[in-house]
């Protein structure tokens, strides 16, 4: 089967970062006039975080835009064996170790990955502290292990659904 290239719809992303830049710029004028203004020279540390979080928020939209835009890499790329999704990092989900994928409790936007039960067991086993707690909260609050999130792909949620469900199954046959 062909391999299937998924991407962001563009449209928003740039626009989204430019506003989060605007205010972190916005922030850090609010911190020099502060500092202006205050006799001690204090400077309060709300319009700090507020520019940090939005620099970071900013960039969050911002360079999956750039890598799908300018280096041309899929968000979600779909083969015969696998899923490859390139966020801030890349990572493979071979067919191999998944059970299914299913919509999360918490909403449609996110495509839950249920491993196979030994796959989950060593996953957890290999990760660090902070990966176990941070899998834990997933299990939580999506119902699995791991998810892929679907805001602003150009393929319906639905779609991409059946799509992984589909080549899980032609997987499966193949590979029995």
């Amino acid at each position: 089967m062909e391999n299937v290239k998924i991407y962001h719809s563009l449209g928003r992303g740039p626009i989204i970062a430019a506003i989060c830049f605007v205010v972190a710029g916005l922030s850090e004028i609010l911190i020099n006039v502060l500092a202006i203004l205050t006799s001690d020279g204090s400077v309060r540390w709300t319009p700090w975080l507020i520019g940090l979080f939005c620099l970071g928020f900013g960039l969050f939209f911002l360079i999956p835009w750039w890598k799908e835009k300018n280096k041309k890499i899929p968000f979600l790329e779909v083969t015969d064996d696998k899923v490859i999704m390139n966020s801030l990092k890349s990572w493979e989900i071979p067919f191999s170790e998944v059970e299914e994928f299913f919509f999360t409790n918490i909403t449609k936007q996110i495509i839950g990955v249920r491993y196979k039960e030994d796959v989950e067991a060593q996953k957890s086993e290999n990760a660090h502290s902070v990966g176990n707690t941070v899998s834990q909260m997933n299990k939580m609050l999506i119902g699995a292990q791991e998810g892929i999130p679907t805001y602003r792909l150009s393929m319906k949620p639905q779609a991409l659904l059946d799509l992984l469900n589909q080549r899980l199954e032609a997987y499966r046959s193949t590979h029995a």
